[in-house]
């Protein structure tokens, strides 16, 4: 087959063969492009696409050329559009233009033409590394589409006048518009009202797809309300970024985002709450007496009233324990108690007496609740407290004036039975030796009923000095208290009755704490011991070893005083009811009165303690008295 024939002009042969694609000319026999065309040229990239037979040398038609393009019907359709302007090529893989099977995976494309009235040409050429290209193009667009649709962030792009190209699913969730209604508009249309967090509108300069845009900078996490189609604010945390094309020229921008409403929300929700509770904790700080501990009773925070109250600076008490302040008036039952309820998780409410570091006595009323770290495990101890000091005192006095006032009252109850009995009786005497002397017996007679009357004076004398002795107690009890030494007051006692002890042999134990002070009324101290000491030497009963032992000690809050003896002793299941009323001996003694524990019992009680015996019959007794450490500077009336 000749290159081409004396029709064809040169010139178009010394382009064609030196084309990158492969080209075929044909030549019609008549003014129609018909399969029945010849082959007249194919330049030498085209000879290498199709596989000529050997020995044939009559010029090849269309059909016979491309034998499985026309069993699929496509050359009719590739010649029908070869007059058109605007004809498209048709893509074939090598099995189309061959007779043959192959393996082989190349694609073509094929372009028909028309070179003069009664010829046309294709052009064919290898595409396929540019089809491999396009497909792995569209599969990598495919899955970038679905996880687009996918994802949970809104998606839009925009080009360089900042119109919406593209959104996908999420984008139409969040802003409850479908995505006909997102796609073609710009985003900073008037259409969507954007604002800040105060409701103020948010500038169009500053939106992060403008900043893309515009500045050519990417912006992370800016928050602000968008309101569409009357829809109520949805709050969004937007990213913007430039995009640009294969050049690095900038081509449009994209931004994706997320519905942080509810976010939003319950920020807010948490924020009002945090103020609620700031303003409650500030109302407790200036009110309360406030302080943390962990949970080993290490203080770790002090407010300015816990400091001013204890008296210690903020330095002395932090890393400090509660035990600076123990007034050592609760037994250690009391704080183990506590301390087992708070480290089992309870709440803890209850009534404590603190010392200050000057000394002073406050009493608070006091609430302890445990703080929990992110493992729901006890870290700390938070103690609240109010100073009840005023109240806890003032229920005191109440108290002791309720007790005072019921030993006044026994003590009145007392008096008029003594005054209705004794005196009386008294009374009745002098009537009686009256009216004798009245009825002129003899001189001696006279003289008898006159010594009668003398004893009787003496006796009604004594009794009147006996009520004069209860009377003076009360007159002592607003008499001032004073810090009194235990062993110094036993000693003076033991000096007045010096006498009485050595001449009944009586050995005198001592058995005094060191250093050991008792707040009193120094004459109620005096009395009390004197009476009880004074009682042990009365009623001894040995010539030789006779004992009286003396012994004090404290306890908490108290002092405890305690005077034994081996001496007679009270049967005190006949007599334990009376042993402190007045007048009540229980001994053929003839200096027992029966009014001396009577007034010891009323002093001790008057100083808010309380006096106990414990005595055999023929053994001895035991008069043990408690009395408070610290109590008030002076006892009420």
């Amino acid at each position: 087959m000749e290159s081409f024939n004396q029709n064809t002009p040169s010139s178009f042969v010394l382009f064609a063969d030196k084309l990158p694609f492969g080209v075929f000319v044909f030549e019609s026999p008549t003014l129609e492009f018909s399969l029945e065309s010849k082959l007249v040229y194919a330049n030498p990239l085209a000879k290498s696409f199709i596989e000529f037979h050997s020995g044939i040398e009559r010029q090849l038609t269309v059909k016979e050329l491309l034998p499985n393009l026309q069993k699929e019907g496509l050359l009719s359709h590739i010649l029908s559009d070869i007059t058109k302007k605007n004809g498209s090529p048709i893509y074939l893989n090598a099995e189309l233009l061959s007779d043959q099977k192959s393996n082989c995976r190349k694609v073509y494309s094929l372009l028909a033409k028309q070179l003069t009235d009664n010829c046309f040409f294709f052009l064919f050429e290898d595409v396929t590394e540019l089809s491999f290209a396009e497909k792995t193009f569209r599969e990598n667009e495919s899955q970038l589409d679905r996880v687009l649709k996918t994802m949970i962030n809104g998606v839009v792009v925009v080009n360089l006048k900042g119109q919406i190209i593209y959104a996908n699913d999420s984008a139409a969730k969040i802003l409850s518009l479908s995505i006909d209604k997102i796609e073609n508009k710009y985003f900073a249309s008037k259409d969507w009202r954007q604002i800040r967090e105060d409701g103020n509108p948010f500038p169009a300069e500053e939106l992060p797809l403008t900043l893309a845009l515009g500045e050519q900078k990417t912006v992370y996490n800016c928050e602000h309300g968008i309101i569409a189609d009357g829809e109520k604010v949805k709050w969004l945390s937007v990213n913007a970024s430039p995009l640009y094309n294969a050049e690095g020229k900038l081509e449009g921008a994209t931004a994706s985002f997320l519905d942080i409403t509810e976010f939003k929300n319950t920020q807010n929700t948490i924020q009002l709450k945090n103020r609620k509770l700031k303003a409650i904790l500030d109302a407790i700080e200036r009110s309360a007496i406030v302080s943390v501990t962990d949970t080993k009773g290490i203080i770790q925070r002090v407010n300015k009233k816990f400091i001013q109250i204890s008296g210690y600076s903020e330095k002395e008490l932090l890393d400090s324990d509660h035990r600076k302040l123990n007034s050592k008036f609760h037994p250690k039952e009391f704080w183990e108690k506590m301390w087992k309820d708070i480290l089992s998780g309870h709440p803890w409410e209850g009534i404590i007496r603190n010392q200050s570091k000057q000394g002073n006595f406050f009493w608070l009323q006091t609430f302890i609740h445990p703080l929990y770290d992110k493992n729901d495990s006890i870290e700390s101890f938070l103690s609240i407290r109010f100073d009840i000091t005023e109240e806890v005192e003032a229920l005191e006095n109440t108290n002791r004036m309720l007790h005072f006032t019921g030993i006044q009252n026994s003590r009145l109850q007392n008096f008029a039975y003594i005054v209705s009995h004794n005196i009386r009786q008294h009374s009745s005497n002098f009537t009686s030796l009256i009216t004798l002397l009245e009825e002129n017996p003899s001189e001696e007679e006279r003289k008898n009923i006159v010594n009668m009357l003398h004893a009787s004076a003496e006796k009604l004398n004594e009794t009147i000095t006996h009520l004069n002795d209860i009377i003076s107690i009360n007159q002592m009890l607003n008499k001032p208290m004073e810090i009194c030494s235990i062993n110094s007051e036993v000693q003076k006692t033991l000096n007045i009755l010096k006498g009485s002890i050595e001449s009944r042999n009586i050995e005198v134990f001592l058995e005094i704490e060191n250093h050991l002070e008792l707040k009193i009324i120094p004459v109620y101290l005096e009395s009390i011991l004197l009476n009880l000491v004074s009682n042990a030497i009365k009623y001894v009963r040995l010539k030789n070893g006779a004992f009286i032992r003396i012994s004090a000690k404290k306890k908490p809050g108290q002092v405890q005083l305690t005077v034994e003896d081996n001496g007679l002793g009270i049967d005190l299941e006949k007599h334990g009811n009376k042993i402190f009323g007045m007048f009540k001996t229980f001994h053929k003694n003839e200096d027992a009165r029966g009014i001396g524990l009577f007034i010891t019992k009323s002093q001790v009680e008057v100083l808010g303690g309380t006096i106990s015996v414990q005595s055999t019959a023929g053994l001895g007794s035991t008069f043990t008295v408690f009395l408070p450490e610290n109590p008030n500077e002076s006892a009420p009336v």
